[in-house]
This record gives C-alpha cells, sequence and structure tokens, in this order.
C-alpha cells in the first residue's frame, strides 16, 4: 500500500444514483457459476442482474500452501518499504487461512543491510478486477506493521497507459502509534495519478477517502471489510456486512476517475512514518501474524 498521508475526506453520500450499475469486467465466463454455497455481498444485486463468483481474485484458503496459480507470493517491481522487505517466507496457509508473519531478518539483507524486518505481501496473477464487490475476513497483527487489503494497476497497463488507479479497501495498524485511529478504525482511499512527468516535476494526483470505527481495536478479533465498486465515480465501503462509508471521486479531471482493471493485494508492509516495531514484538508469536480468513470477489451478469 503506497500510503502518503494520512487525511480522509470527510463527507459521503449513501444515496445509490439511478442507472449508475456499470457492466462487470473480469476472468470468470458469463456462464460461471453462481456458488450458492457462499455468502452474497451484502448488497442486492440491480434488478435484472446477480451476483456471481469471480474467481480469479477469489480464495477460501483451504489447503496447505498458496495456489501459485493464482497468487505471486511476493509484490513484483516492489521490494518493500526500507527496512520491510517482503519475503515468501512470511507467508502460510493452515487452517483455512492466509498467514502473513512478521520477523527479524538476521542477517539484514541487501548490500547495506538496510533490510531488518521480513514483512509480506501477496498479489493475484490475473490483472482485470473490475468492478464488482470485493471482500476480506481479517485480524490484523498487534504490531506497528500495516494489514491492508487494496486494489491496484500499473502505470503502462492498458486500455489507459500512464493513468495509476489504486482502490484502498482497508488499510489498519494493530499497534498504531503516531495516527491512533488506524487501530480501530476501517481506513479506505483512493489514488489516482496521471501522465508521466518530466525530471523535476511532479504528476497529477488526485486522492480521496473516509474511514469509519471498528467498535474495538482491529488487533483484537475478526472483521469482514468489503467495497462495492459500483463504476468510475461511486465506491461503498462495508464493515461486517453494513454499509459504513462512500467515496465519490470528482470529475472534473477525469470523468471516468476509476476506471482501470486492476490487481488484488494483500500486503504487511512498514509505514515510513509510524515508528517502527520492536524487535521483541517481531519475534512474539502472539502478535506479530495477521490473518486472511478468505478473499471474496463477485461480478455482477445479467440474469438470463
Amino acid at each position: 500500500m503506497r500510503f502518503v498521508c494520512p487525511a480522509f475526506a470527510t463527507g459521503f453520500s449513501l444515496m445509490l444514483a439511478a442507472g449508475c450499475y456499470g457492466a462487470a469486467h473480469g476472468d470468470v465466463a458469463a456462464s460461471a457459476p453462481r456458488s450458492p454455497q457462499l455468502p452474497l455481498p451484502p448488497v442486492a444485486a440491480p434488478e435484472g442482474q446477480r451476483w456471481v463468483l469471480n474467481a480469479p481474485y477469489s480464495d477460501e484458503f483451504d489447503g496447505t500452501e498458496l495456489d501459485r496459480d493464482k497468487w505471486h507470493d511476493h509484490y513484483p517491481g516492489w521490494k518493500g518499504r526500507v527496512p520491510g522487505l517482503f519475503v515468501p517466507e512470511a507467508l502460510s496457509v493452515r487452517g483455512g487461512m492466509l498467514h502473513i508473519q512478521s520477523g527479524v531478518l538476521d542477517p539484514p539483507r541487501g548490500d547495506q543491510g538496510e533490510w531488518t524486518i521480513q514483512c509480506g505481501a501477496v498479489q493475484t496473477k490475473a490483472r482485470a478486477a473490475h468492478y464488482g464487490y470485493y471482500e476480506t475476513r481479517v485480524k490484523a497483527s498487534n504490531l506497528t506493521t500495516s494489514t491492508t487489503f487494496w486494489l491496484k494497476n500499473l502505470r503502462d497497463d492498458e486500455p489507459r497507459p500512464h493513468k495509476v488507479t489504486e482502490l484502498d479497501i482497508l488499510e489498519c495498524i494493530g499497534d498504531a502509534q503516531r495516527w491512533p485511529a488506524f487501530a480501530d478504525h476501517m481506513l479506505s482511499n483512493t489514488h489516482l495519478e496521471y501522465g508521466v512527468p518530466a525530471p523535476g516535476e511532479e504528476p497529477v494526483v488526485i486522492k480521496k477517502g473516509d474511514r469509519s470505527p471498528v467498535g474495538g481495536r482491529v488487533a483484537d478479533g475478526f472483521h469482514t471489510y468489503g467495497c462495492w465498486w459500483v463504476d468510475a465515480v461511486t465506491m461503498h465501503f462495508f464493515l461486517d456486512g453494513e454499509r459504513v462509508h462512500t467515496v465519490e471521486l470528482p470529475t472534473d479531471t477525469d470523468p471516468t476517475p476509476m476506471d482501470q482493471p486492476m490487481f488484488v493485494n494483500l500486503v504487511r508492509e512498514i509505514y515510513n512514518w509510524e515508528v517502527q516495531p520492536k524487535t521483541a514484538d517481531l519475534l512474539d508469536n502472539t502478535r506479530n501474524t495477521t490473518s486472511y480468513d478468505y478473499v471474496r470477489a463477485w461480478r455482477l451478469e445479467p440474469v438470463e
């Protein structure tokens, strides 16, 4: 999660505009099963449509190892934020969950020994996640490292190269020190970046987000965090099955801001503005692990 500044929009609308539901993109054929054994999203499908599981971005983590056909065991093109290095050994699948465990890298890694903390990331190999509902159930670690769930595209991705979009469904820090809200709120954000700036220039960046209280510490128990990415402008966010906040993006710069297909990420990382975790805490197995129960993605298709 490339979080820059913990500032969030406060106003939001909970009204659904008529006719704003976009057609879904995805890697699943239109004839895909509806997966009735799984709970459907906590929002009813619009009239004439139904929710269908989007399998390339969904995982119950019921096996004994990460599904290598579905997931990267790292973040391609990004090692992490110093001193936290993404390493595959931080990942494990057991007990029906994906676990990402922080720890101490001993000896340190890197040319200058700059990587001293074990962090982890998984990313879907499929990169066409589009309008739909995305959800995870997760218990955050009790460290000053992050626990996150988000979607992103790359600068050179089609259909609109040189436009980067990021949809942060959840950003939290179980033992947040500098910004305490990260420890007991669902923080959501959007990032849009346009163009390839010339040397010395800054790209055009748009950010808008919101947050809602969890009702306790994110490290004390499991919660379900979701987002209905309705269309290029509107995203409704859900906490434990209830809609809690909405982000409506401005359209003066771009009439369809959040329109890029993206990939899904589950990441534990270091924030350079947060207090770094203590060695004793990194080695404490009662607090150093984030556990993801599942990730589910749903897309809308017409009812036949």
